[in-house]
């Protein structure tokens, strides 16, 4: 047991100032504080600094080895999505490419429902979106090099967006709604480490933005207004699965930087985001050649290993993810057995389990998986 006396610490005309500092168990007291759009790195990080991120308006402390947000008031709004939640593509249980999409809303427990048809129907394609426009690139076959999109406040069918740079499969997108950014793939006879980006808002082709650090498909991609952030997949072969994550400045075209590691070395998984944290699901698991049931967090400002979260409802891979900037969505996939219609829903910010709230259109016979998903407002 410990006593503190104090006799008199008084100012009243302004904050106490002490002089030679402060000290508590021969440690000096010392809280230093940042303003700046990125991470700051001088002087050294140490627990108890502050950092106010000046590009997403957040207040983080340092805390156990990294910055950590503090203040996040709900509800949340985020400029690459909204509480309207997309499945678009697909391949359905019993052999049909999809070109369905489906819609629904994140905040309800109501299932989904038909929005219209992509312009050319097709699976292991990616997306990117803004509050009001949904675009979708590449695929299989003869979506390759397609880029479409839909308003999302307007069921009806897709319209053409433009082109990828390169044709491709098994790419993965992530944007902060005003650019979109679509990584790797394969396509052309080879795995492709390309990164191109649309400005969302504008139709026409996608242009070269930066490089990923090898040619790699099937992996995923989450960001924030800041930042994306590329995890898992594989290359060259199934045998080099990664669990590697690497990050670009969404503003600044250029090539990737390392982040840290997944727990595992995984091919598709899945990412969503709010605008401080990203959760990657699922995926096949090359550690222990099973899938994966592991959902596991990064604080996308601070780079660093991924954290573990929860579990999905069911292990699952092939599956599609986004959120609304407050709550994550997990759609489709595959477990092993049959393709998945559930929907499965959990709060970015606590940790703990998804559980299934929702189902997608059943349409034909089963579930579907190798989609992918995306958000918007409804009006």
């Amino acid at each position: 047991m410990s006593t503190i006396k104090v006799d008199t610490i008084r100012n009243y005309d302004s904050a106490v100032d002490f002089s030679q500092g402060f000290t508590l168990g021969g440690a000096d007291v010392v809280q230093n504080y940042t303003e700046s759009a990125t991470v700051p790195e001088t002087p050294t990080p140490v627990n108890g600094d502050y950092w106010w991120d000046t590009a997403n308006n957040v207040l983080y402390r340092y805390m156990d080895g990294g910055f950590r947000a503090l203040g996040v008031t709900l509800p949340v709004t985020i400029d690459w999505g909204g509480a309207r939640g997309f499945f678009l593509g697909g391949y359905r249980w019993g052999g049909s490419s999809e070109n369905s999409i489906d819609y629904f809303d994140i905040t309800s427990t109501t299932n989904a429902q038909d929005f219209g048809d992509l312009t050319v129907a097709g699976y292991n394609l990616a997306s990117v979106g803004s509050n009001s426009r949904v675009c979708a690139a590449g695929g299989t076959g003869s979506r390759a090099n397609v880029i479409d999109y839909i308003t999302t406040a307007n069921t009806g069918n897709a319209t053409d967006f433009g082109d990828l740079t390169v044709g491709v499969y098994g790419l993965s997108g992530a944007g902060n709604g005003t650019r979109g950014l679509f990584m790797g793939g394969y396509g052309s006879g080879a795995y492709q480490n390309v990164i191109s980006y649309i400005t969302i808002a504008n139709t026409g082709n996608a242009a070269d933005f930066g490089d990923l650090s090898g040619g790699k498909r099937y992996g995923a991609a989450l960001g924030n207004a800041t930042r994306a952030v590329y995890g898992g997949g594989y290359q060259a072969s199934v045998s080099d699965r990664l669990n590697t994550m690497e990050y670009v400045t969404i503003g600044s075209a250029g090539n990737v930087t390392d982040f840290g590691d997944l727990h595992a070395k995984l091919q598709a998984p899945a990412g969503c985001s709010d605008e401080t944290r990203g959760v990657f699901v699922g995926g096949f698991n090359a550690n222990t050649s099973g899938l994966s049931n592991t959902m596991e967090y990064i604080t996308i400002a601070s780079t660093g290993n991924a954290t573990d979260f929860g579990d999905l409802s069911q292990a699952n891979q092939e599956l599609a993810a986004t959120s609304d900037g407050v709550t994550g969505i997990v759609a489709g996939g595959y477990n092993n057995t049959i393709y998945l219609n559930d929907i499965q829903k959990f709060t970015i910010q606590t940790l703990g389990n998804a559980s299934v709230g929702m189902q997608l259109t059943t349409g034909g016979t089963g579930g579907k998986a190798l989609g992918t998903a995306s958000s918007g407002n409804a009006s």
